[in-house]
């Protein structure tokens, strides 16, 4: 079967670039592979607007999608109800509210000012803690040391006795003096958010911190950790069950070990594309289905087109951020047992015709077919996105009331942006050197006009990116292998007019750039941010 032809009239009625209507025919070009349209927006307006506001004000002031700070404001709000709330959406299902996220930005997008301005709430929650805390530490330290120099002096009495009689009472005294001294625990300063922390340390923090723990990174470190950089074989179960909820322990860090019997991690990953690359690539992780777990995000980058005076964040936005996050993560972190909350009757049937509706986009030739380890995780995914946009609209008593339906459409919502992106972000995992080089100067063909250029032309355009004459040869070659350029009759290369009129796609690592005023967030959002002008 002979391949498709396309002939310059047909998508052009008057000469292309020079060529004449009549001039040679072209092959269909081979896609290359990338999304054909940017993933949606962030839904900004699932937030309450102490919330909401908070998220538009961190990406107008730095300049960046709101996906950006949105994706962090979920994984705060799982900072602080993770392992504290359980929805129960029929009885004998408690899906816990921690959730895994990560946010694929290219260098230079401003991810740590948007970190730092998202997580210092719980920074400062931590401190609080930690001041209150530190009475009783010293207390226990102290009756502690008291008691262990009582267990010394008890068993240098037994000793020294010679009768046996005595020797015997004076070895129980002993032994009741050190079990009492090994009684007294002497807690540590309070963890409520930590950058990185190897798998076995990991544990013990959880351990003491009532099973709880939060990383929030503004790098990638932890996805190298994962993926065996630092290991060839890293312990997954602290991740695996601190998503899940169940039981782990780890034997190997100390002589008497330590357990959590209800783990609930959260994390939250700010990564550039070629780090998504290793870990999402990595056979091992997916076989264990740890990257299915994950909610992608990937902002558009607004580079280029970013205001140099943006105003800074409304101080009443700041601080009324700060006060609720500060105080939600404190006070639930003072609890041992996690609250249950139910649905009401009208968000349990809009959960349940989302659920259905994944049921069957689960199918063949359904949106979630192709990527089911993460659209088996949908429904619950959608459960504890609920959980935490409940919280986030009643922080001074979700625990006491139902998930209502609005809610839980707004969870949908919600769901569908984190869906929408994960699927951008397999595009970005299976993607490879040389198809990224052939999409990148395919781009900026495209974008000077060059429908007719030479190769030390086109050398000249890429050359910061492939800085060597064989590398833009190889491009080429694959250009042309792929259908999209051509060597023309005077010794010029010739650009596919579909690349020429602005089919071709753009990089996977700037899957998510801003061609347009419409900025990620734009729509539904109560600012806009400043997009190109």
């Amino acid at each position: 079967m002979t391949a498709a032809r396309l002939h310059l009239v047909t998508d052009h009625p008057q000469p292309v670039d020079g060529q004449a209507a009549g001039g040679p025919l072209w092959d269909v070009p081979v896609p290359l592979t990338g999304p054909h349209a940017a993933p949606p927006p962030f839904p900004v307006d699932v937030f309450p607007r102490w919330l909401g506001d908070m998220v538009t004000g961190v990406a107008r002031f730095t300049q960046t999608d709101p996906a950006m700070a949105g994706t962090l404001a979920v994984a705060v709000l799982s900072a602080c109800a993770g392992g504290r709330l359980e929805v129960e959406p029929v009885a004998g299902w408690r899906e816990p509210v921690n959730v895994f996220a990560a946010v694929i930005a290219g260098p230079g997008e401003r991810k740590s000012p948007v970190h730092r301005a998202m997580t210092a709430p719980l920074f400062a929650a931590q401190s609080t803690l930690g001041e209150a805390m530190r009475p009783r530490i010293a207390e226990a330290a102290a009756l502690r040391d008291i008691a262990d120099r009582q267990a010394e002096q008890a068993k240098a009495q037994a000793a020294k006795a010679s009768d046996p009689g005595k020797r015997d009472e004076a070895a129980a005294e002993a032994v009741a003096a050190a079990i009492a001294a090994e009684a007294i625990t002497v807690p540590g300063l309070p963890r409520l958010i930590v950058d990185d922390a190897t798998p076995e340390a990991l544990i013990g923090l959880m351990a003491a911190n009532g099973g709880r723990m939060a990383i929030i990174s503004d790098e990638g470190g932890i996805f190298d950790t994962l993926a065996g950089r630092y290991s060839g074989a890293p312990n997954l179960d602290p991740y695996l069950k601190g998503h899940a909820g169940q039981p782990m322990s780890n034997e190997r860090q100390t002589r008497e070990g330590a357990s959590v019997d209800k783990p609930a991690l959260t994390v939250c990953v700010m990564a550039q594309p070629s780090v998504l690359r290793k870990f999402g690539g990595n056979a091992d992780l997916a076989g264990r289905g740890l990257p299915a777990r994950f909610l992608f995000a990937l902002p558009r980058s607004l580079a280029g087109y970013r205001s140099v005076d943006a105003p800074p964040i409304a101080e009443a936005v700041t601080a009324g951020y700060r006060h609720r996050v500060h105080d939600l993560a404190a006070t639930l972190a003072e609890w041992e047992d996690p609250a249950v909350v139910a649905l009401t009757d009208d968000a349990g049937t809009v959960r349940r015709v989302a659920a259905e509706a994944v049921e069957a986009e689960l199918r063949p030739g359904g949106s979630l077919h192709d990527m089911r380890e993460w659209g088996n995780k949908l429904s619950g995914a959608t459960l504890r996105l609920a959980g935490l946009l409940h919280v986030a609209h009643h922080p001074a008593d979700a625990w006491r009331r139902p998930i209502d339906a609005d809610r839980m459409a707004d969870a949908v919502r919600l769901a569908e942006f984190f869906a929408a992106h994960y699927r951008a972000a397999l595009t970005t995992i299976g993607s490879d050197t040389a198809i990224e080089n052939a999409r990148y100067m395919l781009g900026v063909l495209t974008a000077k006009g060059m429908s007719t250029f030479t190769r030390r032309e086109a050398h000249r355009r890429v050359a910061r990116r492939l800085p060597k004459s064989e590398e833009v040869t190889a491009v080429l070659n694959e250009l042309i292998a792929l259908g999209w350029v051509r060597h023309g009759p005077d010794g010029r290369y010739e650009l596919h007019p579909r690349a020429a009129a602005g089919e071709a796609p753009a990089s996977a690592d700037a899957l998510t750039i801003a061609t347009s005023g419409d900025v990620s967030a734009a729509q539904n959002t109560r600012e806009g941010v400043s997009g190109p002008c």
